[in-house]
């Protein structure tokens, strides 16, 4: 027979293996291991700037520590994204505007979620695009009484994008075209001769590369005898 004593305690012990198994389930984790990590990681300190370009910044930072010994960094731009780095990593590249000012600071958050202090602000402003691209080299592909086909090649620049214009007999044909390497002028005249360079000039700091090479195009006459469209 079984004592109210051994009763009492058979009924607390379950009882507080169920409050447990409650609390596993809400909060992924033991109290025990839950109130073992309320420490955040140390304050990410003295962030910096290691390199500066009119496109590009590269920061860094003295290293957080943890008692969890597990935490990951959490990198703020001012335009409003934050970047998640792990915890081995103390550096940061990211590609920008010329002639723009950005801030920027770090802060360490660990498995438990707690968040350290912020490191000091950085503020950052890249200087101006003053390097134009390189002159791209135009060729011919194709060309029929009213059209005629180009591609060049891709010019070099200091930042990522490169806008790319055609003109035909000195002045601008109104086609262009962001990063890419071909182009089809349209409504030629036939037995019409033309002459065709390809300018490059970058997206921010407007600075205009040489002219390409000029290729010279004869547009043939319409066929008495092919009426057929493809």
């Amino acid at each position: 027979m079984i004592s109210n004593m051994s009763y009492w305690r058979a009924a607390r012990a379950a009882v507080i293996l169920l409050v447990l198994a409650l609390l596993v389930s809400l909060f992924g984790t033991s109290p025990a291991l839950a109130a073992r990590d309320r420490k955040p990681p140390t304050k990410p300190t003295n962030l910096r700037v290691t390199s500066l370009t009119p496109h590009r910044v590269s920061l860094a930072w003295n290293p957080s520590t943890d008692d969890s010994g597990t935490f990951t960094y959490r990198v703020f731009v001012s335009w409003g994204s934050t970047t998640t780095l792990p915890q081995t990593q103390t550096t940061y590249n990211v590609s920008l505007v010329p002639a723009n000012t950005y801030s920027f600071y770090v802060y360490a958050v660990d498995g438990s979620g707690n968040v350290s202090q912020k490191s000091n602000t950085l503020t950052v402003t890249t200087p101006p695009d003053t390097t134009a691209p390189s002159a791209p080299v135009v060729s011919l592909v194709g060309v029929n009484p009213t059209e005629v086909s180009l591609r060049w090649t891709a010019s070099t620049d200091d930042g990522l994008h490169i806008r790319y214009q055609v003109f035909v007999n000195g002045s601008p044909s109104g086609v262009e075209t962001l990063n890419g390497l071909a182009a089809v002028l349209h409504g030629l005249t036939p037995e019409t001769t033309y002459e065709i360079t390809t300018q490059a000039s970058d997206l921010y700091g407007g600075n205009l590369a040489p002219p390409s090479n000029t290729i010279t195009v004869t547009t043939p006459a319409v066929s008495a005898t092919d009426t057929q469209p493809p």
